[in-house]
C-alpha cells in the first residue's frame, strides 16, 4: 500500500508540472506535454475523445476516485495549500469527519445544464481543468488569450477568475483541505456517484483499529469516522494517507467488505431488542 502512494504522489507532482508548463507556457515547451490535457476528462469530453472518457470511467470503476489525487492538477494545489495549516496556529488542528453536503449534487446539476445550454460562465469558474487554465493563464496570458474568446471572455476577466481563484482555493484549503473537491467540483461529485460499484475501496479491520484517530486526523476529505468504522468512498479522493499512518495496518485500499470476528463484539438481535 505505501509503494502505491508513492506512485500516486509521483504521478501527482508529473501531472501538475506538466499541466502547468502546458498551459502557462504552452505547445513549445514539448510536444509530449499535450498528453496532459488529454488525461483530463472535461477537456477530453469537449472533444470527444470517447477512449479517454472511457478509461477514466473503468479506473473509478476499479479504485474510485483516484482521478482526483493524481490526475487533477487543481487536487494537487490543494494539497499544497493545505501544508500551509501548519503556519497559523487556529487552522493547525486534524482534520474531524463532516457528513458530506447535498450542495455537491445540485452544482452538479446547475453545472450539467449549463453546459448542454451553452452557458461558459459556470463551467469557467467550477470545472477544475478550466480553473487552473485561468491560474496558469496570469502568468502568461498571451498563451491563453484564445482560450479566453473563445469561451466569451476577454483577458482581463481571465486574469481576474485566475486571481480570484487561487484566493478561494487557498481559504478553501486551509480551511477544509480537499473541500473543493468533495462539495464543490462537479467532476469529483460525478466520480463519486460511482463509488457503490467501485471494485476497490477502503475498508476498516474492526478487529485490528485501535481508534488512535490517525487515519481521521489525516483525512484531507474528511471523510472517515473511526467511532463507527465509516468511510465515505463517495468523498474518498484516494489519497491512502490514511493506510499510510495507520499504526495497526487496519484501513486499506481492498476488495472485500469486512465484519468483526469477534462474536462478543457483535450485538445479537435479542440484545438490540432488548435495549
Amino acid at each position: 500500500m505505501k509503494e502505491l502512494r508513492i506512485i500516486r504522489i509521483c504521478l501527482a507532482v508529473l501531472f501538475f508540472l506538466g499541466a502547468a508548463a502546458y498551459l502557462a507556457i504552452g505547445v513549445p515547451v514539448h510536444r509530449a506535454l499535450k498528453f496532459v490535457e488529454l488525461f483530463q476528462i472535461i477537456p477530453s469530453s469537449i472533444t470527444f475523445s470517447l477512449g479517454s472518457i472511457i478509461v477514466w470511467f473503468i479506473i473509478t470503476l476499479f479504485i474510485g476516485r483516484f482521478y482526483c489525487s493524481t490526475v487533477c492538477p487543481v487536487g494537487t494545489l490543494q494539497d499544497f495549500f493545505s501544508k500551509g495549516r501548519k503556519l497559523f496556529r487556529r487552522l493547525n488542528r486534524p482534520y474531524s469527519y463532516r457528513p458530506g453536503s447535498k450542495m455537491r449534487f445540485y452544482i452538479l446539476g446547475v453545472y450539467i445544464f449549463c453546459v448542454i445550454a451553452g452557458v461558459a460562465a459556470v463551467p469557467f469558474w467550477i470545472e477544475p481543468w478550466s480553473i487552473f487554465r485561468n491560474i496558469c493563464g496570469d502568468m502568461h496570458p498571451s498563451a491563453e488569450k484564445m482560450e479566453w474568446i473563445r469561451v466569451g471572455v476577454g483577458v482581463t476577466t481571465g486574469i481576474l477568475a485566475g486571481v480570484v481563484s487561487v484566493i478561494l482555493l487557498l481559504i478553501v484549503s486551509l480551511l477544509t483541505g480537499r473541500g473543493f473537491c468533495t462539495d464543490i467540483c462537479p467532476v469529483g461529485t460525478a466520480l463519486g456517484c460511482l463509488s457503490n460499484y467501485t471494485l476497490y475501496h477502503i475498508e476498516f479491520d474492526p478487529d485490528r483499529c485501535i481508534n488512535c484517530m490517525r487515519c481521521e486526523d489525516i483525512c484531507p476529505s474528511q471523510c472517515i469516522k473511526v467511532v463507527s468504522r465509516h468511510v465515505d468512498n463517495s468523498r474518498c479522493i484516494r489519497c491512502l494517507d490514511c493506510c499510510h499512518v495507520c499504526p495497526n495496518d487496519a484501513i486499506k485500499l481492498q476488495i472485500n467488505r469486512n465484519r468483526r470476528m469477534n462474536p462478543l463484539m457483535t450485538p445479537t438481535r435479542s440484545a438490540s431488542s432488548a435495549t
